[in-house]
């Protein structure tokens, strides 16, 4: 069974929500490793209900950080975010190194949701179900130890230089499954285990002259006007900034303008033959 079967697996046998953050470059140089794009981040509703709100993207990537620092210690641990969801944490050793945290959960625990989410609400944590849930992850967090040890037994590294082109499509991927988060060049040169400055560099060099900044926002906007263009009655200006990694929705029209010509109330009127105010 593959690596991203398994998790989805998981997710059925437990009614909890199962994802990976990946820190090794296995997972984006063996194809057994892939995952979906939404099972590299917490995709539980109502926690991308919370990233879209002001100021939630920023909680959540703290609190982020706060776990990697946990999971390098080498253990596993459960708790609640700052938005009272619970989950377990298991941290995947290779080496010695953490290359990633498994995590399982997506649980209420004491705490009420804000009365304007109105998407399926997580269950409610029970306590019986906390030993099986430690277990699990421990056991993901195996599994994929395993997978990983056993792709790079089966492909050893050759000492092959990584060509630019390597690198930028490592890039474009990464980018395409978190441009809606904060990801960050150093990010992805952690992921790859590469210098950020050597990274930059060659990716400035296959995509010409573009930064990992511009290809992000390149990104970002054609995810804006398909989001404006599939449903232009149903999207607000902030929202749809939200959605694709923009906090302040004055910087999103600018940028937006920037790179199509028009406002993006401009272009909502367009599409949508002046219905749209």
């Amino acid at each position: 069974m593959k690596l991203s079967d398994a998790m989805r697996r998981l997710e059925l046998e437990l009614g909890a929500v199962v994802n990976l953050e990946v820190l090794h470059p296995g997972f984006v140089e063996y194809p057994e490793l892939a995952l979906a794009s939404d099972q590299y981040y917490h995709h539980g509703e109502f926690c991308r209900w919370a990233k879209l709100r002001p100021g939630g993207l920023k909680v959540c990537s703290e609190n982020k950080a706060r776990s990697k620092l946990l999971a390098a210690c080498g253990r596993s641990f459960c708790g609640c975010c700052p938005n009272g969801i619970w989950d377990c944490a298991a941290p995947v050793l290779l080496d010695g190194y953490l290359a990633a945290i498994a995590y399982i959960g997506y649980f209420r625990f004491g705490k009420e949701l804000p009365p304007e989410f109105v998407g399926r609400q997580p269950a409610e944590l029970a306590e019986k179900s906390v030993a099986g849930i430690r277990f699990h992850a421990r056991w993901l967090a195996e599994l994929v130890r395993m997978e990983l040890a056993g792709c790079r037994e089966r492909r050893p590294p050759g000492g092959k230089k990584r060509s630019d082109a390597y690198y930028l499509e490592q890039c474009e991927r990464f980018i395409d499954r978190s441009y809606h988060q904060e990801p960050a060049l150093a990010d992805l040169a952690e992921i790859l285990r590469v210098n950020p400055n050597h990274l930059g560099s060659a990716i400035r060099r296959a995509s010409n002259g573009r930064s990992f900044r511009e290809l992000l926002t390149e990104r970002r906007i054609r995810e804006a006007k398909l989001l404006f263009s599939l449903e232009p009655s149903r999207h607000t200006v902030a929202g749809v900034g939200r959605r694709c990694g923009f906090s302040d929705s004055n910087y999103f029209s600018t940028v937006f303008r920037k790179h199509t010509g028009c406002s993006p109330r401009e272009f909502l009127r367009r599409i949508s033959g002046g219905g749209v105010t």
